[in-house]
């Protein structure tokens, strides 16, 4: 009897599966940082895009190593991710793919590059936050109000990285601007 052969991850392998465990459980637990095998958007771009994605990417840096996945670049209205390492204004937040009532999972999915701490207190509720949790992204309150116009189960969801941190705020979770 032959033993069994299962396929080894090599190291970009078991860095994408990282980077996308760590997405998933900042994802799961809206609020609260996870760590990341490594720094900055390209990490978690390589976890979440194939062949299949549609992305937007603001970041030249990004764009050649985004290029090798084989996925399409787009406008940012088309794009099923996007990559920005711009400030996320109001003007982001209102032309984002949303979904709809009937197909919320056509909302994009924004991972942006972002300073945790600093801005205006924000109190998350909602799916996955015992109670309510509190965080401070440097991210203008005009993006939160265009954000809370879109009625839900329509939305985005938003993956804000900082260094090797990551915090997710997904579609369901309601923020209030302190």
């Amino acid at each position: 009897m032959n033993a069994a052969v299962f396929p080894v991850p090599d190291a970009d392998e078991r860095r994408d599966n990282a980077t996308f465990e760590a997405v998933m459980w900042a994802m799961a637990r809206p609020g609260t940082a996870r760590l990341l095998p490594d720094t900055g958007l390209l990490p978690v771009a390589l976890a979440l895009v194939d062949l299949e994605t549609r992305i937007h990417c603001d970041d030249a840096g990004l764009r050649e190593p985004l290029a090798r996945t084989g996925a399409a670049f787009v406008a940012l209205e088309e794009a099923d991710h996007l990559f920005l390492s711009g400030d996320l204004t109001a003007a982001v937040a209102a032309s984002v793919a949303a979904g709809s009532a009937l197909y919320p999972d056509q909302g994009a999915t924004v991972v942006a590059s972002v300073t945790l701490a600093g801005g205006r207190l924000l109190r998350l509720t909602g799916p996955g936050v015992d109670g309510a949790v509190t965080i401070a992204p440097a991210i203008a309150p005009a993006f939160w109000a265009a954000r809370a116009r879109i009625p839900y189960p329509a939305g985005f969801e938003l993956v804000l990285v900082e260094g090797r941190r990551v915090v997710c705020l997904p579609r369901s979770t309601l923020v209030e601007v302190l």
